[in-house]
């Protein structure tokens, strides 16, 4: 599938890279890999994203030239890390009227739509699959590139601490080194430079945790008035989770965001526990080590529901 998906970008004059709502590194970096190689071929790319690039990201090389809207017909559209049409947001309409669509992605979940679809569940990150389409597109992989893709790498692989993590994962990272990625610089880029608004907001998220099913769940809210408390904003709550996750005897982290129209709902897992099978009780999905939902109900619904749910579930896990 990745030689069907070189030789349509090879015969595209005009390509667009859809990034899914609320880009991660892994999405970002590679979208901005993925157009950088096809710059190299003289293919007239546009890369989009509906929210845009969040401030931690914008030091990827070329990040400036992603746009939240398109115009115009494109021979080809990629469909970057998309589960479904719908997660491409308000492009999803550019998405799906391209000649061709190729879904590319590495998650579980996805629901096969497109006329090309790669889908390699056991890639550790979407980054590693573009590594192996920009090789097949014959284009020699350069600085930019290497940075984008090895923060997809970091990103999602938890900085190569997830179970997803294969020997390839490390060798691929290894050349990408070899090739100028400084992962430390990415590293401090995206986890040692946040605003003071995000650790205040951290600080205030933590004092509101609260554990169930005898430790093994850590769960917090976040809403509009903690963010305005902490003078914080939404991509700010990221680290949250994580920062759950690390408690002692905890085997499944719980962040519910209470945004104004919907309450998103951010799962992290360890211990043979699977967080995207638990997401998947309420039409999400993810990895074992991460995943989340949307749900469009009250905040406290949601909370009362999924630890119902997850208390049931961790008495089904191993």
């Amino acid at each position: 599938m990745k030689a069907a998906v070189a030789d349509a970008l090879r015969s595209a004059r005009r390509v667009l890279v859809v990034n899914h709502e609320n880009p991660d590194g892994d999405c970002l970096g590679g979208s901005l890999a993925l157009g950088l190689a096809l710059d190299r071929l003289g293919v007239d790319v546009v890369v989009a994203s509906t929210d845009g690039v969040p401030d931690a990201y914008r030091f990827l090389p070329t990040s400036e030239r992603v746009v939240d809207r398109v115009d115009g017909a494109f021979d080809v559209a990629v469909a970057v890390e998309c589960s479904d049409v719908s997660r491409a947001g308000r492009l999803a309409a550019a998405l799906s009227s391209a000649r061709l669509v190729v879904n590319l992605d590495h998650h579980l979940d996805n629901t096969g739509y497109g006329h090309v679809v790669w889908q390699d569940p056991e890639a550790a990150s979407v980054c590693e699959m573009v590594w192996e389409l920009v090789g097949a597109l014959g284009v020699e992989v350069d600085e930019a590139m290497a940075t984008c893709l090895m923060t997809g790498l970091l990103t999602d692989t938890g900085s190569f601490r997830y179970a997803s993590v294969r020997p390839e994962t490390f060798l691929r990272a290894a050349e990408l080194v070899r090739r100028g990625a400084r992962p430390h610089r990415i590293y401090e880029r995206i986890y040692e430079a946040r605003p003071v608004g995000a650790v205040r907001l951290l600080g205030l998220a933590l004092a509101r945790l609260q554990l169930s099913a005898d430790g093994q769940v850590a769960w917090t809210t976040v809403d509009e008035a903690l963010l305005q408390q902490a003078g914080a904003r939404w991509e700010d709550t990221e680290n949250i989770v994580e920062a759950l996750r690390s408690i002692a005897g905890v085997r499944l982290a719980l962040l519910f965001k209470a945004e104004p129209s919907r309450v998103k709902v951010s799962l992290r897992a360890r211990d043979g526990v699977a967080a995207n099978r638990l997401a998947a009780r309420f039409g999400g999905g993810g990895h074992a080590a991460a995943a989340g939902f949307t749900a469009q109900r009250p905040v406290e619904e949601v909370v009362r529901d999924t630890l119902a749910a997850a208390v049931a579930f961790l008495g089904e896990a191993p």
